[in-house]
């Protein structure tokens, strides 16, 4: 029974060690391409485009709803409260405490993990199934460059977009749904907002979205790339790839949370 825990621990422990070294070695690749500016390749300028059009444009609209429900809670949520005590002068801090520190960046994130992390995962490991990574190498085309590099500049850049876009719909359009219900006019809500935001504000809502996505584009990947040529191992690394991003994005946010403390 002991000796039956330990095994599986210790398998855990060995898959999960494996998952995050080869992640680590294909952001660390993918970062050394991009110093080297191959991304301007014209090939490769081509494929980021690409990827950063269905990562950022297309998930726009899902964005768009999930900040105006999410913000609409929110906004109603905390003026109901800091009204209701007459602290208006606080009501900047809060809800750009609440929107930019936290709401935006988690919502964006898992967004994207579920539209493009899930794609990135299916699509590099039919691309390896299909024998079109072995192709690409017989060819001598980089697989860093080529496949790697774009997607993780795609969702590096789409992380922080989308979550400042995140951020405006859900603090001002919000508003507009259900502020009219308290006792605050919009120019006043509006000065707050602006008193209150700060430059540590504005980094959060950036760095946090960006190591996130670049930690999911890595781990993606990884996931995709760890199929060995059956379809059937698909699926299987398409949930386990959703589960070790979950559990990156988990961490980033307790160091985030351990370091702003």
């Amino acid at each position: 029974m002991i000796g039956s825990i330990v095994q599986q621990i210790g398998r855990w422990t060995i898959d999960h060690a494996r998952l995050y070294s080869g992640t680590a070695g294909i952001l660390h690749e993918a970062a050394a391409s991009a110093v080297r500016f191959d991304f301007m390749n014209r090939a490769v300028f081509t494929v980021l485009i690409r990827q950063l059009y269905f990562t950022s444009v297309q998930a726009i609209p899902v964005i768009f709803a999930s900040a105006l429900i999410l913000g609409s809670i929110t906004v109603n949520y905390l003026l109901s409260i800091l009204t209701g005590f007459g602290a208006y002068n606080q009501v900047g801090n809060y809800l750009l405490g609440t929107m930019l520190h936290e709401i935006a960046p988690i919502v964006t994130i898992v967004i994207l993990l579920l539209r493009s992390g899930t794609a990135v995962v299916s699509e590099t490991a039919l691309m390896k199934i299909n024998g079109e990574i072995d192709a690409l190498r017989l060819m001598d085309v980089s697989i860093t460059r080529y496949i790697f590099l774009p997607r993780i500049l795609a969702f590096l850049i789409s992380g922080p977009s989308l979550a400042i876009f995140f951020s405006i719909i859900g603090l001002i359009g919000s508003f507009f749904i259900l502020g009219y219900l308290h006792d605050i006019t919009f120019d006043n809500y509006l000065d707050q907002l602006l008193l209150a935001i700060n430059i540590n504000d504005v980094a959060v809502v950036v760095l946090k979205p960006v190591i996130m996505g670049v930690a999911v584009a890595g781990i993606s990947i990884r996931s995709g790339m760890s199929v060995q040529g059956s379809f059937t191992e698909v699926p299987v690394m398409l949930i386990r790839g959703m589960i070790q991003s979950l559990i990156i994005i988990t961490l980033i946010e307790a160091v985030f949370t351990f370091v702003k403390l």
